[in-house]
């Protein structure tokens, strides 16, 4: 156990900090690590761990992935702990040049054991982990099986069907490695621990990339027995007796086009989340209950609008107010405010981004403080200065009811316009046992309906200060009407049938942390967390389709079809009745082509100032408007009087597109010395004959019988085929102009 009076300690943010990670560990930081914590580093004097200690423990792990490093191309950095957690972790390393490319890696070992909590690698060459893989998915999961088995005390965990990493990888450009991600979790008498968790991911040539590992131990934890629980059945029906339903608007954004979809949605009421297996009581965010879930009922936080803290704000105003917000003592630490930055946030709105950082010591901490450019309040904040100043950590602590009246007024003094769109919830609070800290979380009322993901979140800390304030309000016009939706009734009817319960053990937010309690949590059509469309009584929320499971047959692009598909790179309404020999237009085949290689930024994501406009025909508000300027970017297009989204794109305009995605323009130059024997070479136009030449070259752009048909339409078989050849070209190339 660390003592804090003993050392010599800097309190740093792993989200902005100074003199902390080095370029390696930052470009390898993980979104399977904790994010968000603050890191207390030890004094040098105060640990006693060596860098040669910790290379022991990567070679052991590691016997022969790593040969190609010498201890000297280690770094380690100093120890440090969390708040929460005063088990000392420390760091190690490496960042080399292997052939021109640059590899990294980093190691973070955890106790006095020195456990490898994570890891993350990036190999040098995966070409052979490129669709289509080396191995398969039942490979790479005995592969991380193994590897699980180089850890102690690790035989009793289970493979979960719906982990961490099924839910957070987006769709991969097809230039980037096919991963393979695994969870484990471990259990006792069988049943899994729900707070804990081993995730590995393996590349598609064998390769492990990552693992992450959040496994407290419990030595001195007790668990609720097997012996006395209740039957499945008694508590299903229990549950069903019980089901109860609300009516939602859920606001699904789509980062392709920078739009909004508001469906309204039948969600079970969210105050429980499964029932105790001894008890029969229903499990809360606050603890166990034995009185029956049922819906809330909302009061608004202000009945009528108030009026906005202040009509229009100027930058300077707007760092004053920070410095005003962020004042700390000056013994305590520097206030530097670093910049002030007018953009559009997440939710539409402009605002002044103030990032700042806190100096102290030998190092420091820093984060933003975002306001409202319109009314001067407050949208984003999070008070990093009590994490060092140590505020408010003596402090007895505050009544909900006074917390909760605090949370409002603090609301009322910083974001007074917002509080008439949003309501009291009995479901959203929940009580920090550790910071003894009171979370509201206030939703927003829309036609006497809750917006899911809508909410003003506010934190309160023992002393009853603000310790952090967050609002979400999307810019949305059109709310869907009631008019044409299932009943209540019904949806309760269609919960009901799909409802089954999974038995875990949950450690509950109380002071006794060392006991777990044996829970039944319920499903809804296989998904802990499900939603019912309101209007087609169609569930929302299904299993992610394997990469490999074969929805559209094709006697030659199937399996490169599927795995677009199933990438979200191809996107078809009908999958088992789509056409794939049919011509695919020049609008669909660029926005394939474009996803497939890079990511491309949508709406205000695309830059700051005015935005340009290439193609008359293609303005703004076009769908195509931001893959057609990233193509543009990229020099794939050229701006023109026109770009004919609805026509089909010719196999030597393809070839053309391909050329330039690879930056090979100038090889096509002096087409004269291009001497092309296909039997219909006349019929290629004079400008494609170089694209037409390198892309069948490079295996791009296939010829049958010694016709290469230049001027026939690409067909989606096709394209999906070639694609995926390109973007192997695109792997090998490996410039950072544009893909990385």
């Amino acid at each position: 156990m660390v003592k804090l009076k003993k050392l010599g300690i800097v309190l740093t943010s792993t989200a902005f900090s100074l003199g902390v990670l080095s370029p390696g560990a930052q470009a390898s930081f993980s979104a399977n690590e904790p994010t968000g914590k603050i890191e207390i580093q030890v004094a040098a004097t105060e640990t006693k761990v060596t860098k040669n200690e910790l290379i022991k423990k990567v070679r052991t792990l590691f016997p022969t992935e790593f040969n190609f490093l010498t201890d000297n191309d280690f770094q380690t950095g100093r120890g440090h702990f969390y708040p929460d957690d005063e088990t000392i972790r420390h760091g190690l390393d490496f960042q080399k040049v292997v052939d021109g490319k640059t590899i990294y890696g980093s190691f973070r070992f955890k106790g006095d054991n020195l456990e490898l909590e994570s890891f993350n690698y990036q190999p040098t060459n995966v070409t052979d982990a490129l669709f289509p893989a080396k191995i398969s998915k039942d490979e790479a999961q005995k592969i991380a099986q193994n590897f699980l088995k180089k850890f102690s005390n690790t035989t009793n965990y289970q493979l979960q069907e719906n982990g961490f990493y099924d839910n957070y990888y987006m769709s991969n450009r097809l230039s980037e490695p096919v991963r393979y991600a695994f969870s484990y979790l471990p259990t006792q008498n069988g049943v899994p621990i729900s707070d804990q968790s081993f995730e590995i991911s393996v590349l598609g040539n064998g390769v492990i990339e990552s693992m992450y590992r959040n496994v407290s131990t419990t030595n001195k934890a007790t668990f609720d027995g097997l012996e006395q629980k209740k039957s499945e059945t008694d508590i299903l029906q229990q549950m069903r007796e019980n089901v109860a339903v609300e009516l939602r608007y859920n606001i699904d954004y789509d980062y392709e086009t920078d739009e909004r979809e508001v469906k309204l949605v039948y969600v079970p009421i969210s105050s429980w989340s499964g029932v105790h297996a001894l008890t029969g009581q229903w499990q809360t965010l606050n603890g166990f209950s034995t009185q029956a879930p049922r819906a809330q009922t909302l009061e608004k936080l202000a009945t009528q609008p108030l009026a906005p803290k202040k009509n229009g704000l100027t930058a300077e105003e707007a760092e004053e107010l920070a410095k005003t917000l962020l004042k700390v003592a000056p013994d305590k630490a520097k206030l530097v405010i670093e910049s002030v930055d007018e953009r559009e946030n997440e939710d539409g709105e402009a605002v002044y981004a103030v990032n700042y950082m806190y100096h102290y010591g030998s190092g420091g901490s820093g984060t933003t403080l975002e306001i409202n450019k319109k009314t001067g309040e407050i949208t984003q904040f999070h008070d990093i200065g009590r994490d060092f100043t140590n505020i408010s950590k003596t402090a007895s602590g505050i009544a909900k009811d006074v917390a909760q009246s605090k949370a409002i007024e603090y609301l009322k003094e910083w974001a007074p316009s917002y509080l008439h769109h949003y309501a009291k919830s009995m479901e959203g609070y929940y009580f920090d046992e550790y910071s003894k800290s009171h979370h509201f979380s206030f939703p927003r009322v829309v036609n006497g309906i809750t917006v899911a993901g809508d909410e003003i979140n506010v934190a309160i800390a023992a002393d009853g200060s603000l310790s952090s304030l967050g609002i979400n309000h999307q810019n949305v016009t059109n709310w869907p009407s009631t008019s044409k939706i299932i009943t209540p009734d019904v949806a309760k009817a269609s919960f009901s049938e799909a409802l089954t319960t999974k038995l875990q053990y949950v450690k509950q937010a109380s002071k006794d942390k060392q006991h777990y309690d044996l829970v039944y949590a319920p499903t809804y059509d296989g998904v802990l967390l499900n939603q019912l469309d309101a209007k087609t009584g169609e569930w929302l929320n299904s299993k992610k389709p394997e990469s490999d499971t074969e929805i559209i047959n094709h006697p030659t692009a199937s399996k490169e079809l599927n795995y677009l598909l199933n990438q979200k790179l191809l996107d078809v309404k009908d999958p088992a009745n789509f056409n794939a020999d049919k011509a695919v237009t020049k609008g669909e085949a660029l926005k394939i082509i474009m996803k497939s290689l890079t990511y491309v930024y949508f709406g205000r994501d695309m830059g700051e100032g005015e935005a340009n406009q290439s193609f008359p025909n293609i303005d703004p508000k076009h769908p195509l408007y931001a893959t057609v300027e990233e193509a543009v970017r990229m020099g794939v297009l050229e701006p023109s009087d026109s770009f004919k989204v609805e026509d089909p794109l010719t196999r030597q305009e393809f070839a053309e597109w391909s050329i330039r995605a690879l930056d090979l323009e100038k090889a096509v130059q002096n087409s004269d010395i291009y001497k092309l024997n296909f039997s219909d070479a006349s019929s290629i136009q004079p400008t494609y004959l170089g694209y037409v030449a390198l892309a069948n070259g490079m295996g791009l752009l296939d010829a049958q019988d010694n016709k290469i048909n230049a001027t026939g339409n690409v067909t989606y078989a096709e394209l999906a085929v070639s694609t995926i050849r390109l973007a192997h070209k695109v792997y090998e190339k490996k410039e950072n102009r544009y893909y990385w």
